[in-house]
């Protein structure tokens, strides 16, 4: 079987090491949030929701509307959202993967935490990869004050 070719831009997105900071920036602000470690199961929950193009430009800047309210307001992105976590499964755990190798994550008793903060999102090359950071930060904000299983079933997704 033919290895499949992705365009640069996929390639660039689907980047382990590019997970890795979206994630470590999500983490940072849940941990900075909540003062506690992010739960495991909620990492799974942060690229589906930003790396998609569409989802990340109807996610608010600020973190004062909940989740639960902007699946409300945008119920196109709770149906699509199964199918995508689904096919970004496989990536997250390598982007996991590498952010542990790199200790830009940290596994505690309780969850995923931080170190040292990520490089802010206006220090980062082009305007996609800053927007994607913000929109990281803010879904690590809206996991930080709600418990895994409660995001999972306003998904409409399973752990």
């Amino acid at each position: 079987m033919a290895p499949t070719r992705r365009v640069p831009e996929a390639q660039a997105l689907l980047n382990p090491a590019f997970g890795a900071y979206l994630l470590a920036s999500s983490i940072h602000a849940a941990t900075k949030a909540a003062g506690r470690p992010l739960p495991w199961p909620s990492a799974f929950l942060v690229l589906p929701l930003v790396l998609p193009q569409d989802t990340r430009a109807d996610l608010p800047i600020r973190a004062s509307r909940s989740m639960a309210a902007w699946l409300t307001e945008y119920p196109h992105h709770q149906a699509a959202f199964a199918g995508r976590a689904a096919q970004l499964t496989g990536y997250t755990r390598a982007s996991l993967r590498t952010a542990l190798r790199h200790a830009a994550i940290e596994v505690t008793e309780v969850g995923l935490s931080c170190p040292r903060p990520p490089r802010p999102a206006t220090a980062a090359p082009g305007d996609e990869v800053a927007d994607c950071a913000r929109r990281a930060a803010l879904v690590g904000r809206w996991l930080a004050v709600i418990e895994p299983a409660t995001a999972y079933t306003l998904l409409g997704v399973r752990p």
